[in-house]
């Protein structure tokens, strides 16, 4: 057994044997990339860490036609500044149809919620920019050039919580606004998963 597989082998028991065996698999198969990026900050030096496949929650604004929805984007960040490691979530928000009204809704970013099989992870703002994670260009790409960014605060045992779960959802803390996950949960998390198990090492 690889030392990579032995180590995942050991840091998945506690997952759920549908999601653990995903990111087993898709560690061992060499053909795959990884789901996690590490780069170096080109200007503050410090090493960022990413899941390259954010989760994709989304809600519906009318409930006669799929074209009217609003998405949000979640993605894990790890920032190690020399051995110092901070755990953030990056959030992106866009709607399908009104994208001058989406880039208004500041307000509902103060705090979100992700709800884990039914318990809330109440998550604060840390700031609009990758600034406020000491980096200096984006970690993520955009979906779309008018989504507006977010990162919140968050603890490795906090980010385990949301991987271990097989119900996964996001709602404004403010307007109770409530997305669900838009594919299928096993393999939207897989990434996050994997983001875990880097974070441990």
């Amino acid at each position: 057994m690889k030392p990579r597989i032995r180590r995942l082998s050991k840091s998945l028991r506690l997952l759920p044997v549908g999601v653990a065996l995903v990111v087993l698999l898709t560690s061992a198969c060499s053909s795959n990339p990884e789901l996690v990026l590490s780069k170096l900050d080109p200007r503050t030096s410090v090493t960022i860490s990413y899941n390259q496949s954010p989760l994709v929650f989304v809600r519906s604004l009318a409930a006669d036609t799929s074209r009217d929805q609003e998405h949000v984007y979640l993605g894990p960040v790890e920032v190690n500044r020399s051995g110092d490691y901070r755990y953030y979530i990056w959030l992106a928000s866009w709607s399908m149809t009104d994208a001058a009204a989406t880039n208004r809704r500041y307000d509902r970013l103060e705090s979100i919620d992700i709800i884990a099989d039914g318990s809330p992870v109440t998550l604060k703002l840390t700031g609009a920019s990758t600034r406020a994670i000491g980096a200096s260009e984006p970690v993520y790409r955009k979906p779309v050039g008018w989504a507006i960014e977010a990162y919140y605060d968050v603890t490795l045992e906090q980010l385990r919580t949301i991987a271990q779960a097989t119900d996964l959802r996001v709602q404004y803390s403010s307007t109770l606004e409530t997305f669900e996950l838009w594919d299928d949960p096993i393999a939207s998390k897989a990434g996050l998963v994997e983001f875990v198990v880097h974070s441990d090492f």
